[in-house]
């Protein structure tokens, strides 16, 4: 009888553990997409940095899209010297969201600088939040 009772006891607690990681990986992979203001955070730091691939790889845009906006970028001359994500406004369905970003820019001809508050706009793309320009 303690055999059997102990084997009913191995079924269930191999059961609860394999239970146990499955939610676990559920509860990881749910929280591992970002939120649409990470994901502007993400993709102002890469454009302030220069890395422009890593910035558009945060864009609902194709190639020949990103080909074109990278080759402005490089070539417009503003200069991101800081940002601040203020939050951000997502619609009920979950599919769009508004992100207000404080933007601190200089020309890097004059080296003027200009503050503005600009709303970018994101798209749920399947799990994931991207930036959009159109």
């Amino acid at each position: 009888m303690q055999i059997r009772n102990k084997c009913i006891n191995d079924t269930n607690m191999k059961k609860t553990i394999i239970i146990l990681a499955a939610l676990f990986a559920l509860f990881a992979t749910a929280c591992s997409s970002d939120t649409p203001d990470e994901v502007v955070d993400k993709f102002y730091h890469a454009t302030q940095v220069g890395d422009y691939d890593k910035a558009l790889s945060y864009t609902n845009l194709n190639s020949p899209e990103k080909e074109v906006l990278t080759e402005y970028l490089k070539n417009m001359g503003m200069v991101i010297y800081d940002y601040e994500v203020l939050g951000a406004n997502i619609d009920e369905g979950d599919t769009t969201a508004l992100v207000y970003v404080h933007l601190m820019t200089s020309n890097s001809i004059n080296t003027d600088t200009s503050e503005t508050e600009v709303n970018i706009p994101c798209i749920k793309d399947g799990r994931n939040w991207k930036v959009t320009f159109f």
